[in-house]
């Protein structure tokens, strides 16, 4: 949900990730999907898709 602070180390895999990582985690666990490549372009416009909703939004500080 928040795609401006990545990288970042994610508890759930217990590594530092790209935001390309977590959604594909999102789509093997959550939603039971199968990952896409990396350079599918499925992934490039979901990952557009998100950073694009949270253009202008302010990080706050503590709470990401």
């Amino acid at each position: 949900t928040h795609p401006e602070t990545y990288p970042k180390f994610q508890q759930q895999l217990g590594r530092v990730i790209a935001l390309r990582d977590m959604i594909n985690w999102c789509l093997l666990n959550p939603l039971q999907g199968q990952p896409l490549e990396l350079d599918d372009p499925d992934m490039i416009a979901i990952e557009a898709y998100v950073l694009y909703e949270r253009r202008g939004v302010e990080l706050a500080p503590g709470k990401h």
